[in-house]
């Protein structure tokens, strides 16, 4: 079972597990980004699987590229929440991140 972040943790390791989060973040929006994709991919070798699709695209991201997460973000992934976070959230922060940079 995937734990979450505890809290003593993240006050020892707050600057690592913010750095973690951000990563979280952006392979998330990327992931999704690449879902809107899926099945449109074609290469001389057949259609370009999802996962295919999500390991290229997130594989051309530069570290000083990455958006930070808006405040109140709750990674999908366990591993990377907080002891506090409860899943599901209540805002698609995904969803709303890529609107913002559509506007």
């Amino acid at each position: 079972m995937n734990m979450a972040i505890s809290e003593q943790s993240y006050k020892e390791l707050k600057e690592y597990w913010d750095y973690q989060r951000k990563v979280e973040y952006n392979r998330e929006k990327v992931y999704y980004m690449a879902e809107k994709f899926d099945g449109r991919i074609v290469t001389d070798f057949g259609s370009m699987s999802l996962s295919e699709l999500q390991s290229m695209m997130w594989s051309k991201i530069k570290v000083s590229d990455y958006d930070n997460p808006p405040p109140g973000y709750i990674p999908e992934n366990p591993e990377y929440r907080l002891w506090n976070e409860k899943w599901p959230p209540e805002k698609d922060w995904i969803q709303d991140g890529l609107r913002r940079e559509d506007d």
